[in-house]
């Protein structure tokens, strides 16, 4: 509980720090240290009575002594600061993302995603999963190389979190398939993301045709009140993946759509 307490205090300090720029931070530290040793001089002449000319020849000191030095340990102190904040920002970064593709990892996912259910279950707000799967990429590895597979996931990992919404999280469910949380849209809706980012994928283009093309199979669930947990609308989702590769493949398939025909 201290252990707790003492990490939110400094986590808050950190952040104070940071706030106040590193010009207000060794001014400010400059007056503590300034402050603090002229009190601390005359406490000390007070109790051991000086000559008067030493009386003020050590406030003199007291005062120059940390004007001269606090400037340079403050700064120390505030670069310490801002590195550890930019380490940890780069451990989160890491730890919530997908060290191949560079979208959200499946962690990261189920978190953003619990949030928007909770959302949707309190105030009705529309939510919906898009699931899809690269097809045949088992093939893609076995004829091109590991290597290629793994251009074919950034690519298609990229091209389709940038086709969504500031709002939306997109992320690396496992092996070939991702996951797209919408965040506000209903499941009709839903669908016309999903046909995007199907032909997002399947327009793609790749140096010297290797792969020649890729395309995708997606799944799509809306909350509806029926749903007791976001697992509902991720299974929902999933068995909609398959219905969609069962239909053929390159296709979007939802409960209320059962499967749309690729164009």
């Amino acid at each position: 509980m201290q252990t707790t307490k003492f990490s939110e205090n400094y986590a808050r300090y950190y952040a104070w720090m940071l706030k106040l720029g590193v010009a207000r931070a060794l001014a400010l530290t400059t007056a503590i240290a300034t402050t603090t040793s002229v009190l601390v001089t005359i406490a000390v002449m007070l109790v051991l009575p000086a000559p008067e000319g030493f009386f003020w020849y050590g406030i003199l000191v007291a005062i120059l002594s940390p004007v001269l030095s606090a400037p340079g340990l403050g700064l120390l102190a505030w670069r310490m600061v801002y590195h550890l904040d930019a380490a940890q920002t780069a451990l989160t970064r890491a730890a919530d993302t997908d060290a191949l593709t560079g979208v959200a990892n499946r962690r990261s996912f189920m978190v953003e995603a619990e949030l928007a259910f909770s959302n949707a279950r309190a105030t009705g707000a529309p939510m919906a999963i898009v699931m899809l799967d690269i097809d045949h990429f088992k093939a893609i590895n076995d004829t091109y190389g590991h290597s290629i597979g793994d251009d074919v996931l950034r690519a298609v990992a990229r091209a389709c979190n940038e086709g969504l919404r500031g709002s939306d999280c997109f992320a690396r469910f496992g092996g070939e398939e991702f996951v797209a949380l919408l965040r506000m849209t209903d499941g009709r809706n839903a669908l016309t993301v999903a046909e995007m980012l199907r032909k997002t994928v399947a327009n793609l283009a790749f140096p010297h045709k290797t792969p020649p093309s890729v395309t995708v199979s997606l799944g799509v669930a809306g909350y509806t009140a029926s749903c007791n947990s976001l697992h509902d609308i991720l299974n929902e989702a999933d068995r909609q993946l398959y219905a969609a590769k069962a239909a053929g493949r390159n296709r979007v398939a939802s409960e209320t759509n059962a499967a749309r025909i690729a164009s």
